[in-house]
């Protein structure tokens, strides 16, 4: 079926057939990994901190190693760093499958962060690879729509069958799916052709790399205001994320495992929104895409919080799915249109120590509000406040911005 998905996405080039099925198979093995971990970590300890725990590990590779990775991607042969990318993230999913018994749960931390680690070098890669084999013009919008729909088609089918095969087969099953994925991957990104990194770096330091791409980012209005957006919306999502077990758990009175279905109607709308994300990308100025995004994801967000049953609560996410991949592609989009190929896997590494950033301040306070307000307030407080991202966007990105067609923004 990928095959004429890359057609679509931009004449279907065979390095796009390739990045589009390794991406495929990479987040296929990542999400049933998605409902694994919280569920095995919070069966043991049945603390909301401890599973808040598993996004703080993922969170801080991207701080610490995040802006060095992508510096690195904008150095050396892109086709390496994800090959690299995937076997180091391999071999952290591997040291998860050691994590068999309480004990042993510094191994699946460990694991989680060296994975983490990884993916903060395959990012910035792929991004840049990208414009390279889709090109610079209509092909960059489609293909970053593909890559959504292929997000948005293993949301849908792999929290499920992560929840099934979790029930079936254990964690470890999972686990070693995931590890496989990874293999594949890395074989399909060494087929490449084309993956070419920016200038030579001449002798230049690596400081001077990352100062450049700093100065990228502050001098560009509309970057700095995307930027910003992503931050607090980052936070509000991940105090969600953290807290969708309890949820199930002890608001719904579900199994913690059913989360699988939460994420499943998550990616019934990230498919719709990614089917339809061209267009709009295409038609209408950043400023507003993302401002429409934000507030119907908040809208998603208090349906799902304040559901009666399960059912209610997976619409709620099916809801917040739809515009959250809108808001993906546009944000995408405009950073690669944005930015020189040669720096933008510094670009993007921004943006994703700005996700991490976030990811740590919604984990962190996320026990710290159920602790203070009780678990229902908290989940409606972070909904409320995906909501005013929406006003973010008024604030951070406040100049008119000119539609796509038109060479603007």
């Amino acid at each position: 079926m990928w095959i004429p998905l890359a057609r679509w996405a931009g004449g279907g080039q065979r390095d796009l057939r390739l990045l589009l099925t390794g991406r495929t198979v990479s987040l296929v093995g990542s999400w049933l990994l998605v409902v694994a971990v919280p569920y095995q970590v919070f069966r043991i300890t049945g603390s909301t901190l401890a599973t808040s725990l598993t996004l703080l590990l993922q969170a801080a590779p991207p701080l610490l190693v995040g802006p060095v990775a992508g510096a690195v991607a904008d150095r050396i042969d892109r086709r390496t760093i994800l090959v690299a990318a995937d076997l180091g993230a391999a071999a952290g999913v591997a040291l998860m499958l050691f994590a068999t018994t309480p004990q042993r749960l510094p191994l699946l931390y460990l694991g989680l962060f060296v994975e983490s680690a990884a993916t903060c070098f395959f990012t910035p890669a792929i991004t840049a690879v990208l414009p390279i084999v889709a090109g610079t013009g209509p092909g960059l919008v489609r293909a970053n729509a593909a890559l959504a729909f292929v997000g948005g088609a293993v949301r849908l089918g792999g929290p499920p069958a992560g929840t099934v095969l979790l029930s079936a087969f254990g964690p470890t099953a999972v686990v070693a799916i995931d590890l496989a994925s990874y293999l594949v991957s890395a074989a399909l990104s060494a087929a490449l052709r084309r993956a070419p990194t920016g200038p030579p770096a001449s002798g230049r330091r690596l400081s001077g790399d990352l100062r450049e791409g700093v100065r990228l980012v502050a001098r560009s209005r509309l970057l700095r205001g995307m930027l910003g957006t992503a931050l607090v919306f980052g936070t509000a999502n991940a105090a969600l994320t953290a807290l969708l077990v309890p949820l199930v758990a002890v608001r719904l009175g579900n199994p913690g495992s059913d989360v699988g279905y939460l994420l499943g109607g998550l990616g019934v709308g990230y498919l719709a929104g990614a089917a339809i994300s061209r267009r709009i990308v295409a038609r209408y100025p950043t400023r507003t895409v993302l401002a429409v995004c934000y507030l119907a994801i908040g809208a998603g967000y208090l349906v799902m919080v304040d559901a009666p049953t399960l059912l209610v609560a997976t619409i709620g996410t099916a809801l917040a799915g739809a515009p959250g991949a809108t808001m993906l592609v546009a944000t995408q989009h405009r950073l690669q249109v944005e930015t020189p190929n040669a720096v933008l896997g510094r670009a993007r590494a921004a943006f994703s120590a700005a996700d991490a950033l976030g990811l740590v301040a919604g984990s962190l306070v996320a026990p710290a509000a159920v602790a203070l307000t009780g678990l229902p307030v908290a989940l409606n407080l972070f909904a409320l406040a995906t909501v005013a991202t929406a006003a973010a966007v008024r604030i951070l990105m406040p100049e008119p911005v000119r539609r796509l067609r038109r060479g603007g923004s």
